[in-house]
């Protein structure tokens, strides 16, 4: 789960991604990469949950249980 600040940060990231490809900052692919990073983003925020954590979770998880063998 993240903390309010995470989902506060997770809700700029996202309005800056949607920002860059709305106003036509940046077009073509790079405008579709920065799309889809803020949904994302806004998905991570509404869900309040992030994957990348439970990856580092788990990394970690199969460290502690290679150490103790």
């Amino acid at each position: 789960m993240l903390s309010r600040d995470g989902v506060i940060a997770r809700y700029i990231l996202a309005f800056c991604f949607f920002f860059l490809s709305g106003s036509q900052l940046i077009s073509g692919w790079p405008a579709t990469v920065s799309g889809v990073l803020g949904c994302i983003e806004l998905s991570t925020a509404l869900l309040c949950y992030s994957p990348l954590y439970e990856i580092h979770d788990l990394w970690f998880a199969k460290a502690a249980r290679k150490s103790k063998t």
